[in-house]
């Protein structure tokens, strides 16, 4: 018998009360390969479009929560991949 706590949602990602979107485990692949292709774009976006991004990532629900300093960290991550 399945247990029905361990299915994962299908269809779109779908926003929660807080305004972060959680995702499927099967979309995991999307979310880094679109992470990876903003990541690669990053100097020719426009700095408003960069402090939104960090903005949102900041925010977003990943399987890691709580992490410490996250905006800092996530600023310093792209700056070492420019």
């Amino acid at each position: 018998m399945a247990d029905s706590a361990k299915i994962a949602p299908k269809g779109p990602v779908k926003p929660v009360e807080t305004g972060v979107y959680k995702y499927p485990s099967e979309d995991e692949t999307f979310m880094r390969r679109l992470g990876s292709a903003a990541l690669k774009l990053w100097p020719k976006l426009p700095p408003d479009v960069q402090q939104s991004l960090l903005a949102e990532a900041a925010e977003v629900w990943d399987r890691e929560y709580n992490v410490p300093g996250l905006p800092a960290k996530l600023e310093a991550f792209v700056k070492r991949r420019r």
